[in-house]
């Protein structure tokens, strides 16, 4: 398994190309989005619309901000460690405590 702090950095032009492609990609989904929201035509939405509306983002953003603490809390406590194989082998249960 390679060592991803002895990687060699990406070029700047695989760089600027991967950043053309999302860019891309936000901008058509974006542009769906506009469409889809025009061809509903006249439309009204109500409280209960709007509440769902709120809560659901409020929900999303929760999702990935608690998610992201978790991440970052596994990597500075070293949990993630023995996933990614720098931590060695596991301990054999069955070797007694050389303590």
């Amino acid at each position: 398994m390679s060592d991803p702090s002895r990687e060699e950095p990406s070029s700047p032009g695989s760089q600027r190309a991967l950043a053309a492609v999302g860019a891309a990609i936000i901008l058509a989904l974006v542009a769906i989005g506009i469409y889809t929201w025009r061809s509903l035509g006249p439309t009204q939405m109500d409280a209960n619309g709007y509440i769902a509306l709120i809560l659901g983002v409020l929900g999303t953003v929760g999702l990935g901000v608690g998610l992201m603490a978790l991440l970052f809390f596994s990597h500075r406590y070293g949990y993630d460690d023995a996933a990614g194989g720098r931590a060695g082998p596991p301990p054999d249960p069955r070797q007694p405590d050389k303590r």
